[in-house]
């Protein structure tokens, strides 16, 4: 609050303080080890923790220095290379299929669906063509899970491995299931935003034995390469890993089973919040909610971004309408990237790491709806603590507010 009475942002400070505990734990390893030592202490520790989080529904899981290593892990275990191409959606974070390129893949972008902002396979379809696609990635964006039943059927009909980036959607569910439990390979990225973090870090789960020893190779050398890669071809490359080091601290680990331990707690209040501002919005003339399936379950809620309905932004504009927001004392801006396509990365021919086309161009003419919800999306707030009612409350009646105030301006 700041001296004027004026609520101070960010209205939700995230990430939360550390335990005694944690902090406890953190100086122990300081004092004990500070290096790695392949599959033990909190990374394995973590690591077994996770895939209890998952119900115990996959066998591996391998920590990452970061989510983005574990993809470039997962797309090198899964057979991306130069020459082949990864399909995904259009509007996500870069880092969903940018690993591709290292790895001299092209890259292949389907439009998204309006209600859910994961992909739309009726684009996918005419999208993929006669490409030589080796991979199909489905991002549970903003923590809503994709429809994993139509992304198993469109990669068994293509012949695909099925990646899921669950970046977004710690704890999420389809029809009771958690994600990152469907593909052939998931990778959850625990960087600091994120519901389950370490910092920097990420996490790669899968049932298949080829892609543990291919994705620990990426990443890893020497004693967890030696203790972990089965296939006898591969094995001789245990002292060297193929070249790089991707891996993630013990002290990262620590971080990462505290927050995955606190998680149940934290998610349970971002539903309640979440669940009760969807409901304020549902109710006004200028917003639209979001239609949550019953077959579903948010999870993280990593994002909440709702859409000005398409009448106010078209005759009011996004940025007044943010604007007149943040007058009220809303944290909400727009969200930040947008359609990958417009990005040098996605739209240019030659990048310095690949020295290749690298970038399979889609029309933009095919990915209407990723602009359109580009266009209109709006940035909330994630609440998540307790006493964040008085918050709540106030982001109700303000919202109503603005809602009366666009309807005047929409009638001038």
């Amino acid at each position: 609050m700041h001296d004027d009475g004026s609520l101070a942002f960010p209205h939700d400070p995230w990430p939360l303080p550390p335990s005694e505990a944690e902090e406890s734990e953190l100086v122990a390893q300081r004092r004990d080890d500070i290096s790695i030592r392949g599959r033990t202490g909190p990374i394995a520790e973590f690591e077994d923790e996770f895939k209890a989080f998952l119900d115990d529904r996959v066998e591996h899981a391998i920590t990452f220095n970061s989510g983005t290593s574990a993809l470039q892990a997962a797309y090198f275990a899964l057979g991306a290379r130069r020459g082949t191409a990864v399909l995904g959606p259009a509007l996500t974070y870069h880092a969903a299929l940018s690993p591709a390129f290292s790895l001299g893949a092209d890259v292949l972008l389907a439009d998204i669906e309006p209600d859910s902002r994961c992909i739309s396979f009726d684009s996918a379809e005419r999208v993929i063509a006669e490409a030589n696609c080796r991979v199909l990635t489905v991002v549970h964006q903003w923590g809503r899970p994709a429809d994993m039943h139509r992304a198993t059927e469109f990669a068994e009909k293509h012949g695909l491995k099925l990646l899921e980036d669950c970046s977004h959607a710690h704890g999420s569910k389809y029809r009771g299931r958690p994600v990152g439990t469907f593909g052939d390979a998931a990778v959850f990225s625990l960087q600091a935003n994120k519901a389950v973090f370490a910092g920097e870090g990420g996490i790669l789960v899968t049932n298949d034995e080829t892609v543990v020893d291919r994705a620990t190779l990426v990443g890893h050398y020497r004693d967890r390469s030696r203790s972990q890669v089965h296939d006898p071809q591969l094995r001789e490359y245990w002292s060297t890993g193929f070249g790089l080091k991707t891996r993630m601290s013990p002290f990262n680990a620590i971080v990462a089973k505290h927050s995955l331990h606190a998680f149940a707690n934290r998610m349970k209040w971002r539903h309640q919040w979440l669940e009760r501002l969807n409901s304020t919005l549902a109710r006004t003339r200028n917003f639209e909610a979001l239609d949550i399936p019953s077959e579903i379950d948010m999870g993280a809620w990593y994002g909440f971004k709702p859409l000005i309905r398409r009448e106010a932004y078209e005759t009011v504009g996004r940025d007044r309408i943010v604007e007149m927001m943040r007058a009220r004392y809303m944290d909400v801006s727009a969200p930040s990237g947008g359609v990958l396509l417009d990005q040098p990365l996605y739209s240019s021919k030659t990048h310095t790491w690949t020295q290749a086309p690298a970038v399979a161009q889609t029309p933009a003419s095919e990915l209407s709806a990723a602009y359109d919800i580009a266009a209109r999306a709006l940035s909330f707030p994630t609440f998540h603590r307790p006493t964040d009612g008085s918050l709540i409350d106030h982001y109700d009646r303000e919202l109503r507010t603005v809602d009366t105030a666009i309807e005047r301006l929409k009638n001038v």
